[in-house]
């Protein structure tokens, strides 16, 4: 008999936080069994980038031990930035015959040298426009950035499984708890150093971009404007220590800096829609840490005009409310999308 493929450890790696889970999945169901999540160190990232790896790795060897977590295999992403997405259409044709052209012709699709990139492609469908086409998404990644996260989490004490890409673990979060049905829809994680967008056009990746928004711009303007800790300063942002006279001023930096991202959000849709222009957007799904301020959902959804809910997708699978306080997962729920992505992951899954 074969061995049934078995639940990684989702593990996604932001700039300001780690963050685990667990699940236990079947074909019916999806029930939560651990996750967490535990801040980095400051200065582990520059731009974006993890600078100081022991510092992340450290990370998540003290989130994995608060957590007890005893399995090994993980399954993590890369960020969006780090990777290309590209979709062609080729003629119709057989997945062995596919993969012989790819063999073939990768060179003519990825801007880099063959020799240094990781690549995967899918066939998404019929072309929308050519029905003798197929639509292929291909996904290619440089292999020295793979090799990065690998040997991160080797030196964290787990062993890599599977390395996805952020994008494609928000959007499996979202199918597997919320569903996609025939409608577009726009999927946001907003973190502190940078978001996510994914559009998925009636089930289908459509569109992806990443966007230099996040949390930590509003952190530190309220460090700068208040003079406080960084510490003192998230918990500001979150509404947690605010004075009654501090109350306008924190509403003057938030205003301003989510109008930067609502602008930089729509421009991305408007994006989207020269390329799709019978395409309409009907709800906006945000998530990440960022997504927990207090209001951020009816800002955006004023701006853009488009209905908005925070996505929280431990709301929808099986747990055990003697395990996990309710208001707790219904806190820390929209940080741990991508996590709870990577952890729907099979050990043996292509």
């Amino acid at each position: 008999m074969f061995k049934k493929p078995e639940n990684l450890v989702g593990l996604d790696i932001g700039s300001h936080a780690v963050k685990l889970v667990q699940i236990n999945s079947t074909n019916a169901t999806v029930k939560l069994v651990n996750f967490g999540v535990s801040p980095i160190s400051k200065g582990a990232f520059s731009e974006g980038r993890i600078s100081k790896p022991d510092l992340v790795a450290a990370a998540i060897q003290q989130l994995a031990g608060h957590l007890k977590i005893r399995e090994k295999g993980v399954a993590a992403s890369v960020p969006g930035f780090e990777v290309m997405i590209k979709k062609i259409d080729l003629p119709m044709m057989t997945e062995e015959e596919l993969d012989a052209r790819m063999q073939d012709e990768l060179g003519q699709y990825i801007p880099y040298n063959i020799d240094e990139v990781g690549v995967d492609y899918q066939v998404l469908g019929v072309s929308k426009d050519r029905p003798n086409f197929m639509e292929v998404m291909l996904v290619a990644a440089k292999k020295e950035s793979i090799s990065d996260y690998v040997n991160l989490i080797r030196m964290s004490g787990f062993e890599p499984m599977v390395i996805d890409v952020d994008y494609f673990a928000l959007s499996n979060a979202f199918e597997t708890t919320y569903g996609f049905g025939d409608e577009t829809l726009a999927l946001i994680d907003i973190g502190a150093s940078k978001a996510i967008m994914s559009i998925i056009d009636r089930g289908v990746t459509a569109f992806t971009r990443n966007i230099s928004i996040g949390g930590g711009q509003i952190t530190d303007k309220i460090m700068e404007h208040f003079r406080v800790s960084p510490e003192e300063a998230e918990r500001i942002k979150l509404g947690e220590v605010v004075s009654e006279t501090q109350i306008k001023e924190v509403e003057e930096i938030f205003v301003s800096s989510v109008r930067t991202w609502v602008n930089e959000c729509k421009r991305a849709i408007d994006f989207f829609y020269t390329n799709y222009s019978d395409a309409q957007i009907r709800k906006i799904y945000v998530s990440g840490g960022s997504s927990r301020m207090a209001g951020l959902d009816k800002v955006l959804e004023e701006h853009v005009e488009i209905p908005v809910e925070i996505f929280n997708p431990l709301s929808k699978i099986e747990r055990d409310p003697k395990l996990f306080d309710p208001a707790y997962v219904d806190f820390v729920g929209p940080q741990v999308a991508i996590s709870l992505g990577l952890s729907l992951r099979k050990t043996k899954e292509k």
